[in-house]
């Protein structure tokens, strides 16, 4: 019988040692979790983390042409050092800026929409001389890898008399509806 010499000795422990840590990564790699996924309304799919969501969900009540009502969901990464109350600011200062004769019907004021802390602002100007009128929300929430995301929804009504009593009601359910995912999110930020 032929006795291993000590090349051979240290050759299998070798070989051992790496088939032990290719087990091992192999173990860890089944207990990782898989990437978030990015959702929308019909499907979803890994977001490759380089690409930025610059999302906005449209919703008119016309297939061609300006809707006399439409509401516009957008979300916006935004650093982690930003608090609510900045971000209103500078949405007010941006508003102003942008819109000519703006006349604020509400200001900012603190809101609580699906349980979470908010902005809210009413507003209306004129734009190629007619009247528009908004209802805007604005909170924090995170995307699905747990950053820090603007999440902006706007009702806007061309209504020459302003928002009718049916388009701030739709408004109002909408946001009375609305239910964050937030599970998945939380976990992933902890993690």
């Amino acid at each position: 019988m032929h006795r291993p010499n000590i090349y051979d000795r240290i050759s299998q422990r070798r070989e051992e040692q790496e088939r032990l840590a290719r087990e091992r990564l192999q173990q860890e790699a089944l207990k990782a979790l898989p990437p978030p996924r990015f959702c929308t309304n019909e499907l979803s799919f890994v977001r490759p983390a380089a690409f930025k969501d610059k999302t906005y969900h449209l919703l008119t009540l016309t297939d061609i042409g300006p809707s006399p009502f439409s509401l516009v969901i957008g979300r916006s990464q935004v650093s982690p050092d930003q608090d609510l109350e900045l971000l209103s600011q500078q949405l007010l200062k941006e508003l102003e800026k942008s819109l000519a004769h703006i006349q604020w019907i509400e200001p900012v004021s603190p809101v609580e929409v699906a349980g979470m802390e908010a902005r809210r602002a009413e507003l209306r100007w004129r734009q190629q001389g007619q009247p528009v009128h908004q209802l805007q929300l604005i909170f924090l929430h995170r995307d699905e890898h747990g950053c820090p995301l603007l999440i902006q929804i706007t009702a806007t009504s061309n209504n020459p008399k302003g928002m009718t009593a049916i388009e701030r009601s739709t408004f109002e359910a909408l946001i009375g509806s609305l239910e964050l995912r937030g599970a998945d999110v939380e976990q992933a930020a902890a993690e």
